[in-house]
């Protein structure tokens, strides 16, 4: 057995075995006495036949299951004597064989680099938000926006309003296929109507129709009037006024506080905020800590784990219609993956039982029934893997703070989530 490395890919491990001919025929003499115990073959009875015909009928189904066994067994015994780290599953090119020939193979594999994980010179800022009755009363009008309903509200259309229409398009007086539509509801300013037709029904009232000119873009999805010039006919049925539902307790009991106590709602509000500006907080000091990793290490990148992560990438839609430089995005990838699993190896880090548990529960938390998620998600195995790696990613994150410099630095929690109202970072 040799194993040599080339000097242009200096993760590559080529292993070159020799396997004598009276190994390989004695692995093949084997196998055709195990098969002549049950070969059925025309005219003899279970294991009577002869091994000439055994031989015949098997003799290079023997010689290949030996060629694999004995490859296996000799790559093994390579991988765990010289201590290797394959990256995967070995290129095995067999280079001679045959009835009464050395067995000569060559198996190419990558492995991992061996390197020492530099832990940068740097410091953190992590941002800290203390959540304010003003935030609180914010994310209740969010909450009342989202259960607006409407008012009939007799007076002219303006933007915000919902506005219910009966309209009729016509392409140089002559109909268009799906232009008369009767009891069409739209809110003003929602965008869902083209721009003339909502500009059109801005300062009509109930019961008031009027004619507009439309002007269809050239980009327009129905292939036939893009580009066209239309007129609409438009007959408006009922204008709404918005409204927002009052802070009481029906508006308590509707959000699921059994008693519809408000103040009982402003403290799971509260609550909820500050769990999502820790949720962000942490986010960012980690985002901060693995550019710095990546910034900081540069080891040998296997070209295996490269491709397979520009694969996946490409299968991502979202990181393919990003526009990022999807082969820069997979070698950062592979360099965070590569040092972090050699932090947790070197410092022997484990995800236990429950903190994997715990993990698994944070994430049910966003779902309506938190327990059919946690028994969804435990019955997949690749999903408890991802559950195990990102507690391990934690610790390793947890690990790299222990050897920066962290600066805590107070800020709102408006700015905290990047939604600050323009001035605000100066006011404070």
């Amino acid at each position: 057995m040799q194993i040599s490395t080339p000097e242009a890919a200096p993760l590559e491990r080529h292993i070159h075995v020799t396997i004598p001919a009276s190994e390989v025929e004695s692995g093949v003499s084997q196998r055709l006495r195990n098969k002549a115990r049950s070969a059925r073959l025309p005219g003899f009875r279970p294991g009577k036949a002869p091994m000439t015909l055994i031989e015949r009928h098997y003799g290079s189904d023997a010689l290949m299951e030996t060629f694999d066994h004995l490859i296996n067994e000799r790559y093994s015994q390579a991988v765990r004597e010289e201590s290797l780290r394959p990256v995967g599953r070995p290129e095995v090119q067999v280079e001679k064989g045959g009835r009464g020939e050395d067995l000569v193979f060559t198996a190419v594999i990558e492995v991992y680099p061996e390197f020492d994980p530099q832990v940068p010179e740097a410091t953190i800022v992590r941002k800290t938000a203390e959540v304010m009755d003003a935030d609180v009363d914010a994310t209740i009008d969010i909450m009342r926006q989202q259960r607006r309903f409407y008012v009939p509200a007799g007076r002219a259309a303006q933007n915000g309003d919902r506005v219910t229409v009966d309209f009729e398009g016509t392409v140089d007086g002559v109909p268009m296929a799906g232009g008369d539509v009767t009891d069409y509801s739209v809110v003003l300013g929602s965008g869902r109507l083209l721009p003339d037709i909502e500009q059109g029904l801005l300062g009509m009232s109930a019961g008031e129709d009027r004619t507009v000119a439309v002007q269809f873009p050239a980009e327009y999805h129905v292939a036939e009037l893009a580009g066209q010039a239309a007129q609409f006919h438009l007959q408006v049925r009922e204008v709404a006024a918005p409204q927002l539902p009052e802070v009481d307790a029906a508006f308590a009991l509707a959000l699921g506080i059994e008693d519809g106590d408000v103040a009982v709602l402003r403290q799971e509000v509260r609550e909820n905020l500050e769990r999502e500006a820790q949720r962000i907080s942490r986010g960012q000091v980690k985002a901060q800590i693995l550019d710095l990793v990546v910034a900081s290490n540069h080891p040998d990148l296997p070209r295996q784990m490269i491709g397979q992560e520009l694969e996946r990438l490409q299968k991502d839609a979202n990181a393919a219609a990003g526009g990022d430089d999807l082969d820069a995005l997979a070698r950062r990838r592979v360099v965070l993956g590569l040092v972090l699993s050699e932090i947790v190896r070197r410092e022997k880090l484990r995800a236990s039982p429950a903190e994997v548990t715990q993990v698994i529960r944070d994430m049910s938390e966003q779902y309506e029934d938190p327990e059919q998620f946690i028994s969804w998600y435990r019955s997949n195995p690749g999903q408890m893997e991802q559950a195990e790696a990102l507690v391990l990613e934690d610790k390793v994150v947890a690990w790299l703070l222990e050897r920066v410099k962290v600066n805590d630095e107070a800020v709102s929690f408006n700015q905290l989530i990047g939604r600050a109202p323009a001035g605000e970072a100066n006011a404070e």
